[in-house]
């Protein structure tokens, strides 16, 4: 019997957000839908998030969102907009916000603030240790990588060390595969 990971809001009554082109799309009642063709309750509940939020508000208008649709499609892009096997309405209520990588990790002004930290195991994952996991995740011995991030071999395996720990895996394979399952590494041809 094969396990098969049904994404939710397919068969389920929960919700998932992701982002396809830069538009906030949810998961709903087995249907793929715009942001705003969701029901008044989950828009609502975003809403209500995005205001009690108020640097991610603030760094929104200064971006140039000044309408609500376009603030809040952009808040759900960047905040949820990962399509992935854990909903972001869970029994009706928003859950946390996920790893999304948008391309502009380490360049967004933003960053930190309207999509939030990265958090694994209550610890704040850096840039830094994204672009180490994704290099890390490639064929590329520890020489190579360290050329391409410009250290030393010793400061590489120093920061892989800590990030293992961080991660709570022993392995590259383990990193790998924990990495896929919360979002920040992702198959090729995604959604997002």
């Amino acid at each position: 019997m094969t396990n098969i990971n049904i994404p939710p809001g397919l068969f389920d009554e929960n919700v998932e957000l992701f982002s396809y082109e830069g538009t906030a799309m949810a998961l709903h009642n087995g249907q793929a839908v715009k942001l705003f063709d969701l029901p008044a309750k989950f828009l609502k509940k975003i809403e209500k998030h995005l205001n009690q939020n108020e640097p991610a508000e603030r760094a929104l208008e200064l971006a140039g969102y000044s309408s609500p649709e376009a603030k809040l499609n952009k808040y759900v892009v960047c905040r949820f907009g990962h399509f992935d096997s854990s909903p972001d309405f869970k029994n009706g209520e928003l859950v946390d916000s996920e790893f999304v990588d948008c391309g502009y990790r380490g360049k967004c002004p933003m960053e930190g603030v309207v999509c939030g930290s990265v958090w694994i195991n209550k610890r704040i994952v850096s840039t830094f240790e994204i672009q180490l996991i994704k290099l890390l995740a490639k064929e590329d011995t520890i020489p190579v990588i360290a050329e391409k991030l410009g250290i030393s071999i010793n400061t590489l395996e120093t920061r892989k060390k800590i990030l293992f720990e961080k991660l709570g895996v022993l392995s590259r394979p383990r990193m790998v595969s924990k990495c896929y399952d919360i979002g920040i590494l992702k198959p090729v041809g995604c959604l997002n």
